[in-house]
C-alpha cells in the first residue's frame, strides 16, 4: 500500500508517515496506540502551522472525527473534542449566548492544535491559558499499555495546556467560556508607536500594523461595548471581506509572484494602499466577526516573534533595518553589520507587519509564559508573512532565520512554536525558564519520547 503524502497549509513541510489513521472516537485512538506501539506518534489537526512539529515517519493520527461538544451545567466551561475546529465551537457557543475568552485571527484551526501551540488573539491571554482540563491518550509506565489520563491541576496541567503533543494524544479539552460580547472598532493612522501604546487603556483589544516602505502605523482600535450591532456593520464586513481579505491579498500575490521587484512593492505601500484604507469608520459587531480574518485563503508562510513591552520599540526598529537591508543586497539603505550580504538571495518584504499584545500565560512553555517568574510584563507578537510561492522562498527563509537569531540575541525574542522556528535548543533553554520543568513532566508521561519527532527532540527535549 502506498504511503500517504501529507502537506501542511504552507507547503513548506511534507512527509509520508508509515501509518495514517483517522480514529472515530477515543477508543479508536487507544486501539491505534496498542496496534502500533513500536512506532513514533504525532497528531494532525488542521495542518495550519509552519514548523516541523507535525512530521513523523511513524503513526500520524488525524483528529478530524473527534468533534464532540458538551457545555458544562455551570456554563463556565465547555468540553470539546480535540479535532473540533474553532469556528464550529464558536458557532455552537453562540447559540447559547457564549463565546471563548480569546479568539485569534484564524478560526480554521482545531481547538487542540491551536492550544497546543499557544495560539492567541490581541489584548487577552493565549487560548492555552484558559484550559481547565486535558484528557489524553498515552502509554502507561512501566506496562507500556495505552491508557487515558486526565490532567486538571498543578504543573502537569500547565504543561498540558501548551504541550505540542509531547504528553500524548489529546482527545478532549475543557476550556473556559464567557458571555458573548460586542466589540467597537475603528482604524486610525499613527506616526509613532508611542501614540498607539498610549491608547491601550481606552482600547485594550487593539492590534496594529506597521506598513513596510511607508513605515506608517495603522491601528485597529478595539474595545468591548454593550452597544448593539451597527447599522453599517454589514457594509463594513463586505468592505473587509472583498477589499482587504480578498482584493488586497490578490494584489499582494500578483506583486510577489509575478512582479517581484522591490520598486513595485514600495510604490504600492507608499502611494496606493494608504488611499484604500478607510479611517475612523466606527463600527460595532459581535466579537467573532470583528476579531477574525480570511487572509488564510491564500497560501503563505509566517514567522512570529514575541518580545516584552519594554523591548517592543527597539525590536520594531531592528526589524525595519533588517527589511531594508534584505530588500537590496547590493545597496541597502541602512546596512546592518550583523547581516552577511554575500551570496544571500534578496528578499523584499511585502506584507503589513502585525503586532498584537498578549497577557502573560499560566503555562510552562507557551510563547507568552512568564519570562521572569516574578514579573507579568505584557508580551507583543510581531508577525512577518510572505505570500511568495513555495519555490520562491529562499530569500524569506534567509530573512526569517537572520531576524529570529538576531532578535533572540538582542531582545530575548521567542519564536512561535507553530510557525517557522529556527532557534537552537540552547536559545530555547535560555528563553523559557520553566522548560526544564516541562521536560521532566514529559519524561514522566513519555520516557521513551514516542510522541516526539526529531525537531521536537532537538528544539525542546534536547535529546
Amino acid at each position: 500500500m502506498a504511503k500517504t503524502l501529507v502537506h501542511n497549509f504552507g507547503k513548506n513541510v511534507s512527509f509520508s508517515p508509515t501509518v495514517f489513521a483517522e480514529p472515530k472516537n477515543e477508543h479508536g485512538v487507544i486501539e491505534l496506540l496498542r496496534q502500533h506501539r513500536g512506532l513514533p506518534v504525532r497528531v494532525m489537526g488542521s495542518r495550519h502551522a509552519w514548523s516541523d512539529a507535525i512530521k513523523t515517519d511513524g503513526l500520524l493520527i488525524s483528529t478530524r472525527h473527534l468533534t464532540q461538544i458538551q457545555l458544562n451545567p455551570n456554563r463556565q466551561s465547555v468540553r470539546v473534542g480535540s479535532g473540533c475546529k474553532i469556528k464550529h465551537l464558536l458557532k455552537f457557543l453562540k447559540k447559547h449566548g457564549l463565546t471563548l475568552p480569546s479568539v485569534g485571527l484564524i478560526d480554521e484551526q482545531t481547538i487542540a492544535g491551536a492550544t497546543a501551540t499557544g495560539t492567541h488573539g490581541s489584548g487577552k491571554h493565549s487560548l492555552s491559558h484558559y484550559i481547565r482540563r486535558v484528557r489524553l491518550a498515552h502509554y502507561e509506565e512501566p506496562s507500556g499499555d495505552p491508557v487515558i489520563s486526565e490532567l486538571d491541576n498543578g504543573a502537569e496541567l500547565k504543561a498540558a495546556k501548551c504541550s505540542l503533543g509531547l504528553l500524548g494524544v489529546i482527545v478532549e479539552i475543557e476550556i473556559e467560556v464567557r458571555s458573548a460580547y460586542q466589540i467597537e472598532e475603528h482604524t486610525e493612522q499613527h506616526n509613532s508607536l508611542t501614540q498607539i501604546l498610549e491608547m491601550e487603556k481606552r482600547y485594550p483589544l487593539q492590534q496594529f500594523f506597521l506598513m513596510p516602505w511607508s513605515w506608517d502605523f495603522y491601528c485597529q482600535h478595539r474595545r468591548e461595548t454593550s452597544t448593539a450591532t451597527s447599522r453599517t456593520a454589514l457594509f463594513y464586513r463586505i468592505y473587509w471581506l472583498l477589499g482587504i481579505d480578498w482584493l488586497l491579498h490578490v494584489v499582494i500575490v500578483l506583486l510577489t509572484r509575478f512582479l517581484s521587484t522591490p520598486r513595485f512593492i514600495r510604490i504600492f505601500y507608499q502611494r496606493i494602499l494608504p488611499k484604500t484604507i478607510i479611517q475612523n469608520w466606527l463600527v460595532t459587531d459581535d466579537s467573532h466577526t470583528i476579531l477574525t480574518m480570511d487572509h488564510d485563503r491564500f497560501r503563505h508562510i509566517e514567522i512570529e516573534l514575541f518580545v516584552l513591552r519594554s523591548d517592543l520599540e527597539a525590536a520594531l526598529n531592528h526589524a525595519r533595518e533588517m527589511i531594508i537591508s534584505f530588500a537590496d543586497c547590493s545597496n541597502p539603505e541602512q546596512p546592518l553589520a550583523s547581516v552577511n550580504k554575500q551570496n544571500r538571495p534578496p528578499y523584499c518584504h511585502h506584507y503589513p507587519i502585525c503586532v498584537r499584545r498578549i497577557r502573560t500565560d499560566d503555562t510552562l512553555i507557551s510563547m507568552t509564559s512568564p519570562a521572569d517568574l516574578a514579573s507579568e510584563e505584557d508580551w507583543y507578537s510581531i508577525s512577518f508573512i510572505s505570500y511568495q510561492s513555495p519555490h520562491q522562498r529562499s530569500g524569506f527563509f534567509e530573512f526569517a532565520n537572520s531576524l529570529a537569531i538576531s532578535m533572540e540575541k538582542k531582545f530575548n525574542a521567542r519564536c512561535h512554536w507553530g510557525k517557522f522556528n529556527p532557534l537552537s535548543p540552547s536559545a530555547n533553554q535560555k528563553l523559557f525558564p520553566q522548560l526544564r520543568e516541562f521536560r521532566e513532566i514529559v519524561k514522566q508521561h513519555d520516557p521513551e519520547a514516542r510522541f516526539a519527532n526529531d525537531w521536537l527532540k532537538k528544539s525542546i527535549l534536547n535529546s
